[in-house]
């Protein structure tokens, strides 16, 4: 293999890498973007439950585990705070970036073409120019966008840490809240009840008088092949018993 080749065997290994790795970096750019939903609804769902006990928290009460409480919940609150400055890091603020759009390119490989079209080999050195010229931007922009990716996983990370700790201390905060009798809504107050008139006894439904259902009605009249309906029959009278 001469020197020629091998050089070209090498350009075109190069090539590929580069190629391999650019669009690696742009799927790992859209993985971390979908994993930052996770600490994002931890915080929330953390943020909601801090609230809550802080809302309902008996301030009246006193004693050592009230100072347990105040110190779970100043731990807590104070990891969602750094969980949530590392948070913004890493969704906001990276710079990313990307080879030319094609048309840039298409008219890049018209102007390679017209800049060799007077040597023999114009078709070649021109191809050439293009692979290595779009190899150096695919090389150059993964590397930065590696940087950037590296970047902000390291800042997710430290959410997630943070947020570990966060729901650690929040978790025995609501312990403290809820069993050492910190929760005003459990709070169990005395009702005083008036009783302002006699209590009246309803009578049961089996000591109320039946009402007898009502008599039969009348008999149904049937017309058959559209003829002309029979007179009704007269209901014969009972017989008197004083006739006898």
């Amino acid at each position: 293999m001469s020197a020629d080749e091998k050089s070209k065997s090498i350009n075109d290994e190069l090539f590929g890498l580069c190629e391999k790795l650019y669009f690696h970096e742009v799927d790992i750019r859209d993985k971390v973007n979908a994993r930052l939903q996770m600490p994002f609804a931890i915080g929330v769902a953390m943020v909601g439950i801090l609230g809550f006990m802080l809302q309902n928290l008996d301030r009246t009460a006193s004693g050592t585990w009230l100072h347990v409480f105040y110190g779970c919940y100043f731990f807590s609150g104070s990891f969602i705070f750094l969980g949530t400055s590392y948070f913004i890091k890493a969704a906001w603020g990276t710079e990313y970036q990307f080879v030319a759009p094609g048309v840039f390119w298409t008219r890049y490989k018209s102007e390679c073409y017209g800049f060799y079209q007077h040597l023999e080999n114009a078709d070649e050195l021109a191809r050439d120019a293009f692979r290595s010229m779009l190899s150096e931007q695919y090389g150059r922009t993964s590397s930065v966008n590696a940087i950037a990716n590296d970047t902000r996983a390291y800042h997710l990370h430290l959410t997630l840490k943070f947020l570990i700790h966060a729901g650690m201390y929040a978790t025995f905060a609501l312990m403290v809240f809820y069993f050492a009798g910190l929760n005003k809504q459990e709070k169990n107050s005395p009702v005083r009840v008036l009783i302002t008139a006699p209590i009246k006894l309803e009578k049961s439904m089996s000591e109320t008088k039946k009402i007898p259902p009502p008599p039969p009605p009348p008999p149904i009249r049937y017309v058959q092949d559209n003829r002309p309906p029979a007179p009704l029959k007269p209901v014969p009278s009972e017989p008197s018993s004083s006739g006898r």
